[in-house]
């Protein structure tokens, strides 16, 4: 018997969402046994930090929450509904097709690799992540003369007019991933169990990402796929960085990068998260390595 799962979130309608969860039902609206809708004939709701706007009155116990924001986030407030997942909710920011061997959760179509690193931000300077993220951009645009290509949208700051390496804003964050080995990013945030599509994206684009953000990443992806810096150490961060980009990191981890790949578009697909939550299974549990 499948079950009706509608989602609703605090940044677009619930009907608006249905284009997000079929891309990350790989173009249906459909998970296992249950099924996506967008009007009051759902069996669960499902809300992400709190609901939109527009939601009206709903039957709490119908409703599960999952927190997308980190403890600071001012979207987050109680929400009336069963529980609360203890485990946050990474949102990727997936294209409408992945690349990649099908074995991995890809079209079959290859990867190929053709640029160094790359970070892809914006200039907001109002979290502490986002800081500490800036300043070692700025620090890497420095220090690195050819092979580094820093992507990102502008809020109104002139912290982009002083980079050399700054080539503009994307319309699809993929096109700063697909064709570099090396990736740099950091969460806004920096807490237990916290992570979001700054670790999922470069991961599923098959790049090398130099990461900080959630402080115990190692219990959900495998360490060997990614490479943990410190952002408020910048000096000894960037020379590991280099000193790996070097030493061609890159080639002794992919096989690594690739197994979680795999893994964040089936077991830790959000509509895999989901599923688990309407199931009434230990969600936080089944997510950890």
């Amino acid at each position: 018997m499948m079950i009706k799962v509608r989602v609703t979130c605090f940044w677009e309608t619930d009907a608006n969402y249905l284009d997000t969860l079929r891309l990350f039902g790989r173009g249906v609206l459909q998970w296992k046994n249950i099924t996506f809708v967008a009007d009051d004939s759902y069996d669960r709701l499902i809300i992400l930090t709190r609901p939109h706007k527009s939601m009206g009155a709903y039957d709490s116990r119908k409703a599960i929450a999952f927190l997308t924001e980190p403890p600071a986030s001012s979207n987050r407030h109680h929400n009336l509904c069963a529980r609360t997942e203890a485990m946050y909710l990474p949102l990727p920011f997936w294209p409408a097709v992945i690349s990649g061997a099908a074995a991995n959760g890809g079209n079959g179509q290859r990867i190929r690799k053709s640029r160094l690193l790359s970070c892809v931000t914006t200039d907001l300077n109002f979290m502490e992540g986002h800081f500490y993220r800036l300043r070692m951009v700025d620090m890497l645009d420095q220090l690195i003369e050819s092979g580094l290509d820093i992507w990102g949208k502008q809020y109104g700051n002139v912290f982009f007019e002083r980079l050399r390496n700054y080539r503009g804003e994307l319309e699809q964050k993929y096109d700063g991933l697909w064709k570099y080995h090396y990736h740099f990013m950091s969460e806004n945030s920096f807490e237990l169990g916290y992570f979001t599509e700054k670790i999922v994206d470069p991961i599923v684009a098959e790049t090398l990402c130099f990461y900080d953000g959630c402080l115990d990443l190692e219990r959900f992806v495998d360490e060997r796929a990614f490479v943990r810096v410190d952002v408020k150490e910048m000096s000894g961060s960037v020379d590991t960085m280099l000193k790996m980009i070097q030493d061609g990191a890159y080639s002794r981890r992919i096989k690594y990068i690739r197994q979680q790949k795999k893994r964040f578009l089936t077991e830790l697909n959000p509509l895999n998260i989901i599923w688990m939550a309407v199931n009434e299974k230990d969600v936080l549990k089944e997510c950890l390595l």
